[in-house]
C-alpha cells in the first residue's frame, strides 16, 4: 500500500538505495506533514548522489572484508574470527538496502559466514554446550537473513537510516501490509504500545484536518492486532 500520491515517483524504477527510497516515502505523503512535502529532481539527484557514494564505499569495505577472510589463517583465534563474522554481518545488513542486482553480494556474504562458520564449528567440536548455543544463533541468523528481505528493516536498522524518530510512525503507517508486520517483530511491547498511542494520535488529528488515509488507519489496525497477540 502507499499513501504517495507523487506523480513522478509511481513510473519509476524502485529505488536502489536507502536515502532514495526515503524521499519516495515522504513525497506527496501527508503523514509527513501539513501540507505534504514535495520534493523536486534536485531532491532526487541529492539523494542518488547519496545512495551511489553508499554502494561505492560498500563495495570497498567488502573487497577489504574478502582479503582478510581470505588471509585468516587455519589456526586463527576465536576473536579474531569473531570479529570478521561480525563485519561479514554488517556488511549484510548493509547489502540488503540495496536493491536485487545486489543479490549476488548477498549470496558471496552468506558463503564467506558459512566459510568463517566452520572455523567456529570445529573449534567447539568438544563441547557440546558451545554447539548448542552455535545451532540456536545459526537459527537466528536465517530469521535475521528472512527480516532482511524488506528493504525497511534494512533500512531501520542502519545507524545512520534517514529515518528520523519523528518520521518513523508516518513511516509504518504506510508500509506495505507483509513488511509492517516483519518490522513489528523488531520492537519490545513497550515500543508498541508508545508506537500505537502515536499512531492514533497522529491519525486523528490529520483526520480533524480533512486528510481521508483509509490505508493508514488500516495499519493502525494492523498494529493493534500484533499489540493483541503478543498479550
Amino acid at each position: 500500500m502507499t499513501t504517495n500520491s507523487n506523480p513522478h515517483t509511481k513510473e519509476q524504477a524502485p529505488a536502489f538505495g536507502m536515502h532514495e527510497r526515503h524521499l519516495r516515502r515522504k513525497d506527496g505523503n501527508p503523514l509527513y506533514g501539513v501540507p505534504a512535502p514535495r520534493y523536486g529532481i534536485a531532491d532526487y539527484l541529492q539523494a542518488r548522489r547519496l545512495d551511489s557514494e553508499e554502494l561505492n564505499d560498500f563495495q570497498g569495505e567488502m573487497q577489504t572484508v574478502i582479503q582478510q577472510a581470505i588471509n585468516l589463517p587455519p589456526n586463527a583465534e576465536s576473536e579474531v574470527v569473531l570479529e570478521l563474522r561480525g563485519k561479514l554481518d554488517q556488511l549484510y545488513t548493509r547489502c540488503s538496502g540495496f536493491d536485487a542486482s545486489c543479490g549476488s553480494h548477498k549470496q558471496a556474504i552468506r558463503k564467506l559466514i558459512e566459510v568463517v562458520m566452520t572455523a567456529v564449528w570445529q573449534a567447539s567440536a568438544g563441547d557440546p554446550m558451545a554447539r548448542m548455543e552455535l545451532e540456536q544463533e545459526e537459527v537466528a541468523r536465517q530469521q535475521h537473513y528472512c527480516l532482511l528481505e524488506y528493504p525497511l528493516i534494512s533500512d531501520l536498522m542502519r545507524p545512520d537510516t534517514p529515518i528520523t524518530q519523528a518520521e518513523l510512525i508516518p513511516t509504518l503507517l504506510q508500509a506495505e501490509e507483509d513488511e509492517l508486520e516483519a518490522v513489528l517483530w523488531l520492537f519490545e511491547p513497550e515500543q508498541l504500545d508508545d508506537i500505537r498511542a502515536q499512531a492514533s494520535e497522529l491519525l486523528s488529528r490529520l483526520q480533524g484536518e480533512g486528510h481521508d488515509l483509509p490505508e493508514a488507519w488500516e495499519n493502525l489496525q494492523a498494529i493493534i492486532e500484533h499489540i493483541e497477540t503478543e498479550l
